[in-house]
């Protein structure tokens, strides 16, 4: 039975003593590997422990061997590919003679289902196709870039196509493994599958792999659309005034005089409460009949700074966003205005709600009714910073904690109550990434890598703690703040999670789960707090926090799992040591004391285990 297991394992360790542990198993790997460089739990529970002599899997009950592969000598960690919610992965190893060779292997048995050998492939990323049955795996070599369809149906390797050359910029060498698929995949009404890198267009027989036809572009392909209406693909250019229209099954462009669009492309998108596709150009927007391939109105919906239109119910919502000032309008479906409404900073997230458009701006946060178009909430609520947020399912409300206070939002009657006030929480302040997460019968439970705190329902503080890390994580908060304000594209003064931003725009769009690149593997990241609101098939998404975690922490339902410096009794010497702490008390229940400030631990959140690499060689199981 395969397991969500989200594992948090942070390189080297030697450990001391253990404190309030059930020791299960223990097994000295010395002889076997020599010197154990990690350890890693696959999606069946199995451990993996990655030796100076081989790779070997072992049963999470018993510690007793279940696989061992020899050649697999010294596998980098950083090359480990998990696959979601199947037993498999892909790792990379140097080989005595040879170049760098990479192997997906059956974790439950070992077998290699797919082995580089010395073609110099390197795999990168991967999308799972259910519908297909298949995994696409995406490779490199040398600066080519190849597709590898995977089948699910016979755990073979079908075919490897090459699909052009590397244009890797440096984002994507700051931030790691990125994918070269920018667009789709997706499927036509032949059965062929269509995906974009930044600017070639590629139509690949998915039993064959065979291309189909194939379309290099100038300029960097801001969107592609496949519409089965009729069996068109449109392409959009970034700053570029031009829509082309492609027949997907041949390649041909069905428009020979281009649809001129009257400004530069900001986006291209299915409505689909009418089938017409919405075509958002920096002039405004207009709405075009994929039937006819005309646009249905004689001038485009203009307005300022425009970013992003959102369709509901017939009805089109129009945002313009701008550093100083913003603006929302209503749109009918005849392209006529209904209301427009100001808002004054940068409006950086909006979400339709059952009572209204919800936005937080640089300047305030109020809910805009949908027939009037003003302001729903009797006050403003300015953030200084990205709040924390969670949603509370006993009192229906949307639970937001900023700059000492906590808010209550009723998303229904529009009703905002300031609950908690003049709240200090131990070592935050404007710049901490704070998260939320509502605990049934406890509370709000306010957290960062380092800290913990508990806010009851009525808006008192139940704890609020600190543990010091044991190094600093000073330069990846810098990188999250640098991705933040390119994510945004605006400079703005605001800090806190990026990741809350991420979330709120990714779960507006419908995304409640996704794959992220954590150490260089995808990790399935699964829901903590949910912010969506209604019943049956009519919720409505407002906030989300999810399980991942990147730095020194690890969360399961009820603790969260720390790792800190502290001093010892006599404040003499310093030691470093994994807290497990339950989120509804601050308790401190489970203490390993550890010797190096960079553990290598994880933490079973399904069977509620630790596993402990000690001294490079001895793996210790314990219960809690």
């Amino acid at each position: 039975m395969l397991r969500n297991n989200y594992v948090l394992l942070l390189f080297s360790l030697c450990i001391t003593t253990i404190y309030a542990q059930d020791k299960l198993w223990e097994v000295n790997l010395n002889e076997k590997l020599y010197k154990v460089g990690w350890i890693e739990q696959t999606n069946d529970g199995l451990i993996l422990a990655a030796g100076d002599r081989g790779l070997m899997a072992l049963d999470n009950n018993t510690g007793t061997e279940v696989w061992f592969n020899e050649t697999l000598k010294a596998v980098d960690k950083n090359t480990l590919l998990n696959i979601p919610e199947l037993p498999m992965f892909y790792v990379e190893y140097v080989p005595i003679i040879g170049k760098t060779r990479g192997v997906l292997i059956n974790s439950s048995n070992g077998d290699i289902l797919f082995d580089t050998k010395d073609d110099g492939y390197r795999m990168k990323n991967f999308t799972i196709i259910p519908d297909e049955a298949m995994i696409l795996f995406e490779l490199i070599k040398d600066k080519s870039r190849y597709l590898m369809k995977f089948s699910l149906r016979t755990w073979e390797e079908e075919w490897i196509t090459s699909v052009g050359t590397i244009k890797q910029n440096l984002l994507q060498k700051v931030l790691g493994n990125v994918s070269f698929i920018e667009q789709g995949p997706f499927f036509n009404d032949q059965g062929n599958m269509i995906l974009g890198t930044e600017d070639e267009i590629y139509v690949i027989n998915p039993q064959n792999g065979k291309i189909v036809w194939q379309q290099e572009v100038k300029k960097k392909i801001k969107t592609l659309v496949y519409s089965p209406i009729n069996n068109n693909l449109y392409l959009g250019h970034k700053k570029n005034n031009k829509l082309i229209i492609f027949d997907s099954g041949t390649g041909e462009d069905i428009i020979p005089e281009k649809l001129k669009l009257k400004a530069d492309m900001i986006d291209l998108m299915e409505d689909d409460d009418t089938d017409n596709l919405i075509l958002v150009e920096s002039a405004g927007f207009n709405l075009l009949d994929p039937e006819t391939n005309t646009l249905k109105w004689k001038n485009n919906f203009k307005i300022s700074s425009l970013s992003e239109v959102i369709p509901k119910n017939d009805k089109f919502y129009v945002f313009g966003k701008g550093e100083k000032s913003s603006e929302v309008a209503k749109v009918d479906s005849n392209g006529k205005k209904e209301w427009r409404a100001n808002i004054r900073g940068y409006a950086y997230y909006q979400s339709l709600t059952d009572k209204g458009i919800l936005y937080i701006s640089t300047d305030r946060s109020n809910i805009i009714d949908y027939d009037t178009g003003k302001d729903v909430w009797k006050r403003d609520v300015k953030f200084r910073a990205i709040p924390a947020v969670t949603y509370d399912e006993q009192e229906d409300k949307v639970i937001i904690f900023e700059n000492k206070n906590g808010y209550k939002f009723d998303l229904k009657t529009g009703d905002i109550d300031l609950f908690a006030q003049d709240i200090a929480l131990k070592k935050v302040s404007r710049k901490t990434p704070l998260q939320a997460e509502f605990l049934e019968g406890s509370g709000y439970f306010l957290f960062t890598d380092q800290h913990v705190s508990l806010l009851s329902q009525d808006g008192d503080l139940v704890y609020s703690d600190y543990y010091t890390p044991p190094s600093s994580t000073n330069a990846l908060f810098e990188l999250s703040n640098l991705a933040g304000r390119m994510f945004l594209g605006v400079d703005i003064d605001i800090e806190g999670s990026i990741e809350n931003i991420n979330m709120l725009n990714s779960l507006s769009n419908g995304v409640y789960q996704n794959t992220r690149d954590q150490n260089g593997a995808n990790s399935h990241t699964s829901i903590a707090a949910g912010l969506y609101v209604g019943s049956g098939g009519n919720m409505q998404t407002v906030f989300e926090i999810t399980s991942t975690r990147y730095f020194n922490s690890k969360q399961d339902k009820d603790h969260q799992f720390i790792v800190a410096k502290t001093k010892d009794d006599t404040n003499t010497t310093t030691r470093h040591a994994i807290y497990m702490v339950r989120k509804a008390t601050g308790q401190k229940e489970k203490t390993i004391d550890l010797l190096d400030k960079t553990p290598n631990y994880l933490v079973d959140t399904v069977d509620n285990r630790v596993f402990v690499n000690q001294n490079n060689e001895l793996l210790t199981s314990y219960q809690f």
